[in-house]
């Protein structure tokens, strides 16, 4: 199967919510993330379901800087579930971007991602 992605993941672990549409909270750890979404640990009984929507908070530094993502499971592998983002708030997309850059290493490629991204709205 050929790889299809267009936006660079970067590794990044770190604890998260993840909020259902019943306001339950579900405890997660973000693997990694990208300008479109991110890939999450959950618990080995999860039940949410490709389609379902959530709200990730993933809180940056304790101190108020976060990042909110909404977004839809995508898929569900093991432990790992998949979450397509669908909307952020600006703040969310600044904290988010400021990640990718600093990992990436690469303004250019960071910019036909952030295009890329614009794009397909």
């Amino acid at each position: 199967m050929a790889e299809r992605r267009v936006f660079s993941r970067i590794g990044f672990k770190a604890q998260a919510w993840l909020v259902d549409a019943g306001g339950r909270h579900h405890r997660g750890l973000v693997r990694d993330l990208s300008l479109h979404g991110a890939l999450v640990a959950v618990e080995d009984d999860w039940a949410g379901q490709n389609g379902d929507e959530f709200e990730l908070l993933l809180d940056l530094d304790g101190h108020g800087q976060r990042i909110v993502m909404q977004g839809r499971q995508r898929h569900h592998h093991g432990t790992c579930i998949g979450l397509e983002c669908q909307r952020m708030d600006i703040d969310s997309a600044a904290h988010l971007r400021r990640l990718v850059e600093l990992n990436l290493g690469d303004d250019a490629l960071l910019q036909r991602q952030f295009a890329q991204l614009v794009d397909e709205d």
